[in-house]
């Protein structure tokens, strides 16, 4: 049985690993999103644990402190290979502890990471009213086919799909597009506030 300070290291086997499949149910069943931040950042996991510590965080944090102001209203997420999603305020504690490097994810463990992240989503989504996946390509196209698979899935029906994906846009990595990023984000939020 493993330690809950156990560092994990390795591929797909670690998706059924006990405190993931916890961590995936918690999302799925219990957790209630914090909807007093309307702004919800979906951000790739680093090799940096706790992910707050990491360069492109930094970066992140500083332009939502200094460049947009908006970083009290605002939630992040971490898609994560083997967490899913991890809510900024689970950053630092077992869920985060794994060494995951996206080069040992196989088929398999791709399509349990898109089936849980397409469960997970809909009710994220739902509980904010802008949301923004800035997201390397690797999980970019994962959490784009879980978005796709929302139309497909019969759980999924009781949200409005077509209201529900018009409250997510992409915007490209901080680390490559920082002005863009922020432009986007900018011009978003200033046409939904009009």
């Amino acid at each position: 049985m493993e330690s809950l300070d156990e560092f994990l290291i390795g591929g797909d086997e670690l998706f059924q690993a006990p405190r993931f499949i916890n961590h995936y149910n918690f999302m799925l069943n219990e957790y209630i999103p914090r909807i007093e931040k309307p702004i919800a950042f979906f951000l790739s996991c680093s090799k940096y644990k706790p992910y707050y510590k990491s360069p492109y965080r930094r970066v992140f944090y500083a332009m939502l402190d200094s460049k947009l102001k908006i970083r009290d209203i605002s939630q992040i997420y971490t898609i994560s290979e083997p967490a899913i999603v991890v809510p900024e305020e689970f950053d630092d504690t077992a869920v985060t502890k794994y060494e995951f490097p996206p080069s040992k994810m196989q088929k398999k463990g791709r399509d349990i990471f898109i089936r849980r992240l397409t469960n997970v989503l809909p009710k994220l989504i739902k509980a904010h009213k802008y949301s923004f996946y800035i997201l390397p390509k690797h999980h970019r196209g994962i959490f784009e086919e879980a978005l796709g698979k929302i139309f497909q899935n019969e759980e999924s029906k009781q949200y409005n799909i077509t209201e529900l994906l018009s409250r997510i846009k992409y915007a490209p990595p901080l680390t490559y597009n920082l002005p863009k990023a922020r432009v986007i984000i900018e011009n978003t939020l200033k046409i939904n506030h009009d």
